[in-house]
């Protein structure tokens, strides 16, 4: 394939999209991510809600330690990431309107002109995206972190030797990580619904209202075990299980501790719910991308 010359010497958008590079890709992307209203908002609501989160959790950490309830550091760390299900949520929104943004607006037919090679566009807007998302959550964990530290700080009566050495990083970089991940699986999500409304409704009952009405099973008794198990293996589910880092704190033995009918539904550990949570994020992303490179734009 060679580019082709109009008339009056301008190279026809055949000829620029083989001049197109990744980075290129990468670059205009970037461009298009910030120049949306809603990405701001969006990073903006994540900071905020993972400090109000920490703040809320902080709160009743502390307030537990007044009667007498052992506090260690590692509650700290698990107050700053009590936010992350529901940041979980807005981060798929920003992933979701990052690509059904461009369908709503038309401007999906400029950049497949720009860059015929659907594949090469998915995967830069996912790294921007991604990174995005990892950027915003990094500064909100922060400042969970700080606020978390404030109020629980004081009240810590064990030593730090009961805290996986493995916390802090799962919090401060795990987190922010996984939050990337979310909004490639949202993105590849966006991808399949092609409609922001569709791809936000959907982000919103697999994250949030899947996980609740699977949770009742629990109600139902040892004989329907299995279906809390696979709610276990839900990705707002999963999500909560890696960052808690397999700290014995007291929201995360509310879980572990669980039993129906005598019987002990399957929660994964922290490292295999990580690895639970990026696969459901590679097989949405990856039917998003099929889906993009044999549709019709229109």
């Amino acid at each position: 394939m060679s580019s082709t010359m109009m008339g009056d010497g301008r190279t026809t958008a055949r000829g620029t999209a083989m001049r197109l590079t990744f980075g290129g890709a990468v670059r205009a992307e970037w461009r298009k991510m910030w120049s949306a209203t809603s990405t701001y908002v969006l990073a903006v609501l994540t900071i905020a809600f993972l400090a109000v989160n920490s703040l809320m959790m902080g709160w009743m950490v502390s307030m537990m330690a007044e009667g007498d309830m052992p506090v260690g550091d590692e509650d700290i760390w698990t107050s700053a990431s009590s936010g992350a299900s529901n940041v979980l949520v807005i981060i798929g929104i920003l992933g979701v309107m990052a690509l059904t943004s461009e369908f709503s607006s038309s401007s999906i037919v400029s950049s497949f002109t720009v860059n015929p090679r659907r594949a090469m566009f998915m995967h830069a807007k996912a790294l921007v995206v991604g990174a995005v998302a990892f950027l915003a959550a990094f500064a909100g964990v922060c400042v969970a972190w700080g606020c978390a530290a404030l109020i629980v700080g004081p009240h810590v009566t064990t030593g730090a030797d009961a805290m996986p050495a493995a916390m802090p990083a799962v919090t401060l970089l795990g987190l922010p990580l996984a939050m990337a991940v979310g909004a490639v699986l949202a993105m590849g999500m966006g991808a399949i619904c092609r409609s922001t409304v569709g791809g936000v409704l959907c982000v919103i009952v697999l994250f949030t209202i899947v996980p609740s009405v699977l949770q009742m099973a629990q109600l139902l008794g040892r004989r329907y075990v299995w279906i809390t198990s696979v709610n276990n293996c839900l990705p707002a589910n999963a999500l909560t299980a890696f960052v808690g880092a397999g700290a014995s704190t007291f929201s995360n033995d509310v879980a572990s501790t669980l039993l129906i009918g005598g019987a002990k539904p399957f929660q994964p550990s922290w490292g295999v719910a990580g690895a639970i949570f990026a696969l459901w994020a590679a097989v949405i992303y990856a039917v998003g991308v099929l889906l993009m490179s044999r549709r019709d734009v229109k």
